[in-house]
């Protein structure tokens, strides 16, 4: 967390010191964050916690963060596309608060540390070519207002897509996250 810490500022550094301390585990900090698209303020906060009993964690965060078990979605996401590899977890969406902390926090059993690990060094480290058109997209929807959420969102999902799966006519189906309520 410290390399991040000018990001953050003074207030978030200590909240997420606090909330890291108070889960005895790491707090992993990625996505724009980590990159140079980040833009104070506006972007969000992308954490991962790992451990090895889910349940147990998922309380204490809902706990120590003051929110309703229904804010925390349980997903699967698929990890290899050439071997059809899942892995489960579950993502809490803290909203904004009066000071402004807006974050998403997946939450990963243990037995997933290297898949979730190596996830979070390939977000860490996209190419320029990928850079450079999602911080556009970041100044247009953010900065300027010229372009709304959806149009932020399907702009951004289909250059990911393009990423990771070449640049063919983009096709909704191909998400590599599945959202569930209940599994």
């Amino acid at each position: 967390m410290e390399d991040i810490k000018d990001r953050l500022g003074e207030y978030k550094y200590n909240f997420f010191n606090n909330l890291q301390n108070y889960l005895e585990t790491e707090l992993y900090f990625f996505g724009s964050i980590k990159r140079v698209d980040y833009i104070s303020n506006s972007s969000d906060i992308d954490i991962i916690v790992i451990t090895d009993n889910v349940k147990s964690m998922l309380s204490k965060i809902q706990n120590y963060l003051n929110v309703s078990k229904d804010k925390s979605k349980k997903m699967i996401q698929q990890y290899s596309i050439n071997d059809k590899g899942f892995i489960r977890g579950n993502k809490i969406k803290y909203q904004k608060d009066e000071n402004g902390i807006e974050f998403d926090l997946l939450i990963y059993d243990e037995k997933y540390r290297k898949v979730v690990l190596q996830d979070i060094y390939n977000s860490d480290n996209y190419p320029l070519y990928i850079i450079f058109p999602l911080y556009i997209l970041k100044i247009l929807y953010y900065k300027l207002h010229l372009i709304t959420k959806d149009i932020h969102t399907n702009l951004k999902n289909r250059l990911f897509d393009c990423y990771f799966n070449g640049f063919r006519y983009y096709n909704k189906e191909s998400a590599q996250i599945i959202m569930l309520d209940e599994f």
